[in-house]
């Protein structure tokens, strides 16, 4: 372990240490640690050029910062390190490996462009292989914080990132708490990210997003006990095969808690992940919301509450795939009082199983809703073991299950809801 102090950063707020960090990751052997104890390091005018096997630790987010400006290049982006394709030939065989950052806070409020610039992050590594992000506070940055793509057997943990892409109008690339692109590895990608917080980032609290429409979308991602407020969108998948989440809270994120959809720079949607075991409350948009994709999602065993738009809404966005999505599974989820349908399906599907639902209450006086709505054809449903309900006076859920003068449920293997006094029949 190499202690910065004894080779030349000051960290005391004033020092522009950026050119001895470089200098220091330089002259680093692989295999050494970069020590910055307690201090404000000042990084100022130049993103740091990171090497393979060089790790840089702290004494803790608080305690060790590090400080982005570019007072002296208004104009460049001052990640405190990079390590990219474009800018240095990163690849599979120019990888950053066996590195860890780990027990330091990334301050990005100094840092001032004169427009959104996707290289404007806390951390922006390409293809890492053996990373480990840990006990990490990245807040305020006018990019991403957390931008690191091609993570191959990596893990992201306990990462805060806090007003995150702040220069996004929410359109651009990247502008996230934790964007990672996928792909770059092949078809399998073993990366967790686990008990991270994601708050009032400008496009995403956590994104995957394939990086190449070419590529074959990849396995092996896992998002554990993270939570997503006040961003807009909470989890988004957007090209992984298999994704994995599971014990996440997305609450009052503006366009959707969970968002599967071509909305990323590829058009390409997830397929075939799994929603397990979340709280998915409050958001203003809808709760769930899954499209462009080929299908194969499975939501259960998760509370989809107090949404301002439908509980969950299967709907496709223009400019990307928009073929039916085949095999999607909604089993055993707590679905109640949001503001449009509990479920409502906007685009085609084949062979979808809902069932064992608890769906409840949804809807408004303004706006009554049914338990399940159908607007687009549906082929081959499995509709089994609903129990929809509503306890409000007057109701506002006034249909259990609403076929709209769009929808159809044709070639339908079984169509089971269970009755209720208090609700009109089929309609």
């Amino acid at each position: 372990m190499i202690n910065a102090r004894e080779h030349g950063l000051a960290g005391d707020g004033v020092t522009n240490d950026q050119p001895a960090l470089q200098r220091l990751v330089d002259a680093c052997p692989p295999g050494q640690v970069i020590y910055c104890p307690a201090g404000v390091y000042s990084i100022r005018d130049a993103a740091t050029v990171w090497r393979s096997g060089v790790s840089l630790i702290g004494d803790g987010p608080s305690a060790t910062r590090f400080v982005l400006a570019n007072p002296g290049a208004p104009a460049s982006p001052v990640p405190l390190a990079f390590w990219t394709a474009l800018q240095h030939g990163a690849s599979t065989a120019r990888a950053i490996a066996d590195v860890t950052f780990a027990g330091f806070e990334i301050d990005g409020s100094q840092m001032t462009l004169p427009g959104y610039d996707v290289l404007a992050k806390g951390l922006g590594l390409q293809y890492v292989l053996r990373g480990t992000f840990r006990d990490l506070y990245i807040h305020d940055t006018p990019a991403t914080g957390f931008g690191c793509d091609f993570l191959q057997d990596c893990t992201v943990e306990r990462v805060v990132a806090v007003h995150c892409g702040r220069l996004d109008s929410g359109w651009e690339k990247g502008g996230a708490g934790i964007g990672i692109g996928v792909g770059g590895w092949g078809a399998v990608e073993r990366l967790t990210v686990s008990d991270c917080v994601t708050l009032r980032n400008g496009t995403n609290g956590i994104f995957v997003e394939l990086q190449d429409a070419s590529w074959t979308p990849p396995r092996g991602i896992r998002i554990m006990g993270c939570h997503a407020e006040a961003n807009k969108y909470g989890i988004s998948d957007w090209g992984a095969d298999g994704l994995l989440v599971s014990g996440c809270t997305m609450i009052g994120n503006h366009t959707a808690g969970f968002d599967v959809s071509g909305q990323g720079t590829t058009h390409v949607a997830g397929r075939y992940g799994v929603v397990t075991g979340c709280v998915v409350d409050d958001n203003p948009g809808d709760g769930v919301s899954i499209g462009n994709t080929p299908g194969g999602y499975t939501v259960s065993a998760t509370r989809i509450s107090r949404n301002g738009g439908h509980g969950y809404r299967q709907h496709n966005l223009p400019g990307a795939i928009r073929i039916p999505a085949a095999d999607m599974v909604l089993d055993g989820n707590d679905i109640w009082d949001n503001a449009g349908d509990g479920i409502r399906i906007d685009g085609a599907l084949i062979d979808p199983f809902l069932i064992n639902n608890r769906i409840r209450g949804n809807g408004t006086s303004l706006t009554p809703a049914a338990g399940i709505s159908v607007n687009a054809r549906v082929i081959s449903a499995t509709i089994r073991n609903q129990r929809i309900w509503d306890r409000h006076t007057p109701p506002t859920q006034i249909a259990r299950l609403s076929v709209t003068a769009h929808g159809e449920l044709a070639d339908s293997v079984y169509v089971d809801i269970e009755p209720s006094a208090d609700l009109s029949a089929l309609s």
